[in-house]
C-alpha cells in the first residue's frame, strides 16, 4: 500500500467537507516590509522559509490581513468597507484569496495538509511524467535549515560589517592585485591550465573538488550571513550542480523583504567579496613562504580558485550566479532571464509566424535591454552546453577516438532535450493554428510547384562531394647540414625551434690540428710571397719562387675553407627542427656527420591519407579545406600531386583496430602545399582534410553508392 492509497483510506469525504466550510487564516510565520519600487509603495511579503515573494499594494495587502479563518468573505468586504470605503463583493474577495492560494499564504492544520496531499498527488504524478528526469544545467539538493548556525556565525563575527574591518579588507585587496600585477602572466596561465584540467590524475581532480567545494561553502555562508545582518532569515541551503560543476546554494529571499536595493546588492557582492578576503590572505601567504614548501603550494592553488578568473565568472550576468543577480537588482528586473525570454520569444512568435501570442509591453529602450540580453544570454547558455559536450567527447575519445561520439550524442540528448521537446510543441502549435489556412493554400499548382523543387532538389548537381583523409604538415623543404670537417661542437648558436635567417650561425667547432695547420699554411704563404719578392729583384730563381708561392696560396685557401667551414651556418631560411641540439656540446663529428635540419616555415605541404576505394576521385588540382586539430579556422589549397604508390599511413593518425574483421585500407598520399605567413603552423601538425571532387545531386550519391555496392559483389 503507497502513500496516496494510505490518504485515501485514511481521509474520506467527510474531512473534506468539513475543511471546505472553513476560511483563509494568514500564516502566522509571514513576513512584510514594505518598499518603494519605481516610486510607487510596494509591500513586499514572504512566508519565512517559504520560496514565494508576493508584492501587494497598500489596500490589498491591508485586505490579506483581514484574513484570520473565522470571517466569511462578506464578513471581510465589510469590514473592509467600513475601514477603508472601498467596495468589494463577496466574490471579488473569494478570487483574491483563491489567487493566493498557490502562494502558501494561507495557513494550514495538519489535517488539512493531509487532505491537500491526497488531492495533488494525482497531479504530482502527471507532472513526474511530463516534467524530464534530469536537468544537467541544474540540479539541487537543499536538506539543511542553516538559521540557527547562521545566527551564532553573525553573533561571533558581527564585526566585519563594520567600517574599519572594510578598509582592513579594501587594503588585502590592494596588496593582493599589486602581488598579481607582478606575476599577472604567470599567474594567468596556471590558472588556465588549472581549470582546464591540464594534466591532472585523479589524486590532483578530488584536491581541485574539495578546495572548490570547501570555499564554495563559504561564498555561500557569506551571502546567508548578510542576509541574517540586515534582519532576515535563512533556512535553506544546499547543494547543486551547474552544468556539471558542483557548488553550495542558499536562500537569502528574506533580504528582498528587510533590505533595500543596496542591501540586496551587498548580500549578492558578500559572496565574491569573502572569496577575494581568501585569495588576498593566501596570495600574501605564497608571496611570503619559500618555494616547494607545503604551505606555499597550498596558497597558490587557493589563489587560483578564489582569483581573477573566479571573481569575473562570478560576475558574469549571463548565467544565474551573483553577476546575474547583481544585473537584475541594478536595471530593476529580478527574473531578467525569464522576462527577456519571455519578451523575445512572444515577439517572434506573434510578428514572424502570425500566432495569436500576447507580447508584453514594454517601454523602448527597455525592449531593446530585452532583445539583447535575451540573444546574448542564450548564446552563451548554448556555447556553455556545448562546451560540455565537446568536452565530455574529449574525455572519451581518450578511450576510444572512433566511438567518443556516441556517449556525446547520448549527453547532448539530455540536455538539449527540453530544448527539443519545446520545439516540437511550437511546431504543433504553429501547425494547428496554420492548418487550415495551409490547406487553402494547398492548391494542385502548389502542389506541382513544391514536386518540381524537390526532383530538383533530388536531381540538381548542386551539393558539394568531398573525399575526406588524415592529414600531417611536413616542410616543402628540409636543409640537412653535415660537417664538411671532423672536430668536437664547442658551441650551439641556435636551439630546437629556433627561428633562423639564411647564413645565420648555427654552430660553432673545433679542430685544434686543423687550425695549427692554419697557422702553418700563413706562415709558409708569407714565406713563399718573401722568397718571390727576393727572386723578382735580384732576377735569380724567379720561376721556382712563383711556383712555390702558387703552391703555398693553394694550400692555404683549401686549409682555410677547412677552418671557415668550423663556423656552420644555415642555408636556408626557416625553423631548426632538431632535438636537443644543445645536448650535442662537447661531442666530436666526422666529416659527412649530420649536425643539424632546417625546415623552411614559410610553406608546408600537407601529406593527406586517402583511402583506396576514393583515391580514383581525386585529381590534380582538386581543391582542399584542410582543418588542424591545434587552430580553430581552415586553410585553403589544392591538390599538387598524388603519390604513384600505396603507402602505411602514418603513426598517430589512425587508431590501431583490434578486430581481425576490421582490417585497414591502403593509402595513396595527396601533397597540398600551404603558405604559413605567421609561422602558426610548425611540421608534424595533424588535422582532418576535405578534397572537393564533384558537385553532385542527393539521388547521384545514392546510386553510385548503391551502384559500387553491387560491383564490388557481383563481378
Amino acid at each position: 500500500m503507497n502513500l496516496a492509497e494510505v490518504l485515501n483510506v485514511a481521509l474520506p469525504e467527510l474531512p473534506a467537507r468539513r475543511i471546505g466550510k472553513t476560511f483563509p487564516r494568514l500564516h502566522p510565520k509571514i513576513i512584510a516590509r514594505e518598499q518603494i519600487e519605481g516610486g510607487v509603495p510596494t509591500i513586499v511579503a514572504m512566508v519565512s522559509g517559504g520560496s514565494y515573494i508576493l508584492r501587494f499594494t497598500p489596500e490589498q495587502w491591508q485586505l490579506a490581513q483581514l484574513f484570520d479563518g473565522v470571517r466569511s468573505y462578506r464578513d471581510i468586504a465589510e469590514i473592509l468597507q467600513h475601514q477603508t470605503g472601498m467596495e468589494l463583493g463577496e466574490e471579488q474577495v473569494r478570487e483574491f484569496a483563491e489567487s493566493l492560494q498557490e502562494a502558501d499564504v494561507w495557513y494550514k492544520t495538519s489535517l488539512e495538509k493531509n487532505v491537500t496531499a491526497t488531492e495533488k498527488l494525482a497531479e504530482q504524478r502527471q507532472r513526474r511524467k511530463n516534467k524530464k528526469k534530469i536537468d544537467l544545467s541544474f540540479m539541487s539538493l537543499s536538506a539543511w535549515d542553516p538559521d540557527d548556525y547562521l545566527t551564532k556565525l553573525h553573533e561571533a563575527l558581527c564585526f566585519i560589517y563594520t567600517p574599519w574591518f572594510a578598509f582592513l579588507t579594501l587594503g588585502m585587496f590592494a596588496i593582493m592585485v599589486l602581488i598579481f600585477v607582478s606575476g599577472l602572466n604567470e599567474i594567468w596561465r596556471d590558472t588556465m591550465q588549472y581549470y582546464t584540467f591540464t594534466n591532472k590524475g585523479a589524486a590532483d581532480l578530488a584536491e581541485f573538488w574539495l578546495l572548490f567545494c570547501g570555499l564554495g561553502f563559504f561564498h555561500e555562508s557569506a551571502h546567508g550571513l548578510t542576509c541574517k545582518h540586515y534582519g532576515g532569515g535563512v533556512h535553506q541551503m544546499g547543494f547543486m550542480l551547474i552544468y556539471l560543476s558542483p557548488a553550495f546554494c542558499v536562500d537569502v529571499s528574506e533580504v528582498y523583504v528587510y533590505g533595500g536595493k543596496w542591501q540586496r546588492v551587498v548580500t549578492i557582492l558578500a559572496g565574491i567579496w569573502v572569496e577575494l578576503m581568501f585569495c588576498s590572505v593566501a596570495s600574501i601567504i605564497w608571496w611570503g613562504t619559500p618555494a616547494g614548501s607545503i604551505v606555499h603550494d597550498f596558497a597558490y592553488k587557493v589563489m587560483m580558485i578564489t582569483g581573477v578568473a573566479v571573481v569575473l565568472m562570478n560576475l558574469n550576468p549571463l548565467i544565474k550566479l551573483d553577476g546575474y543577480y547583481l544585473f537584475g537588482e541594478l536595471v530593476g528586473v529580478p527574473a531578467m532571464k525569464e522576462s527577456s525570454t519571455e519578451f523575445l520569444s512572444s515577439w517572434v512568435r506573434r510578428n514572424l509566424f502570425q500566432l495569436p501570442v500576447e507580447v508584453p509591453h514594454l517601454r523602448p529602450m527597455r525592449r531593446w535591454l530585452f532583445v539583447g540580453y535575451a540573444v546574448f544570454s542564450g548564446l552563451y547558455s548554448y556555447a556553455l552546453l556545448y562546451t560540455v559536450v565537446r568536452f565530455s567527447y574529449n574525455v572519451f575519445s581518450r578511450f576510444s577516438p572512433d566511438w567518443a561520439f556516441v556517449p556525446a550524442l547520448a549527453l547532448a540528448f539530455l540536455i538539449f532535450r527540453s530544448r527539443l521537446r519545446s520545439t516540437v510543441r511550437f511546431v504543433k502549435d504553429f501547425y494547428l493554428d496554420k492548418r487550415q489556412s495551409l490547406f487553402a493554400w494547398w492548391t494542385a499548382s502548389r502542389k506541382a510547384l513544391v514536386g518540381a523543387v524537390v526532383l530538383l532538389a533530388l536531381f540538381a548537381p548542386v551539393w558539394r562531394e568531398t573525399v575526406s583523409g588524415r592529414f600531417v604538415l611536413e616542410p616543402q623543404q628540409r636543409a640537412s647540414i653535415r660537417a664538411a670537417v671532423p672536430g668536437q661542437i664547442a658551441e650551439v648558436l641556435a636551439d630546437e625551434g629556433t627561428p633562423v635567417a639564411a647564413g645565420a650561425p648555427l654552430l660553432r667547432l673545433l679542430n685544434v690540428g686543423l687550425e695549427a695547420e692554419a697557422d702553418d699554411a700563413r706562415v709558409r704563404l708569407r714565406g713563399a710571397e718573401a722568397e718571390a719578392r727576393e727572386a723578382q729583384m735580384n732576377y735569380a730563381n724567379l720561376g721556382t719562387a712563383r711556383a712555390e708561392r702558387a703552391s703555398q696560396v693553394g694550400r692555404s685557401r683549401s686549409v682555410f675553407e677547412q677552418v671557415a667551414a668550423l663556423q656552420v651556418a644555415s642555408p636556408i631560411s626557416g625553423i631548426v627542427a632538431t632535438a636537443r641540439l644543445r645536448d650535442r656540446v662537447g661531442s666530436f663529428v666526422r666529416a659527412g656527420d649530420v649536425l643539424a635540419d632546417v625546415d623552411d616555415a614559410s610553406t608546408l605541404k600537407a601529406r593527406i591519407f586517402i583511402p583506396e576505394f576514393q583515391v580514383q576521385r581525386i585529381r590534380p588540382g582538386s581543391p582542399a579545406s584542410l582543418k588542424l586539430e591545434s587552430l580553430f579556422g581552415s586553410m585553403r589549397g589544392k591538390v599538387s600531386s598524388i603519390a604513384p604508390a600505396s603507402s602505411e599511413i602514418a603513426p598517430g593518425l589512425s587508431q590501431e583496430e583490434k578486430y581481425k574483421g576490421i582490417s585497414p585500407p591502403s593509402y595513396y598520399v595527396a601533397t597540398v602545399l600551404v603558405s604559413n605567413p605567421g609561422g602558426m603552423m610548425r611540421s608534424g601538425m595533424s588535422g582532418d582534410a576535405k578534397i572537393r571532387v564533384a558537385r553532385q545531386s542527393i539521388a547521384g550519391v545514392v546510386w553510385r553508392n548503391v551502384r559500387e555496392f553491387v560491383q564490388r559483389k557481383f563481378w
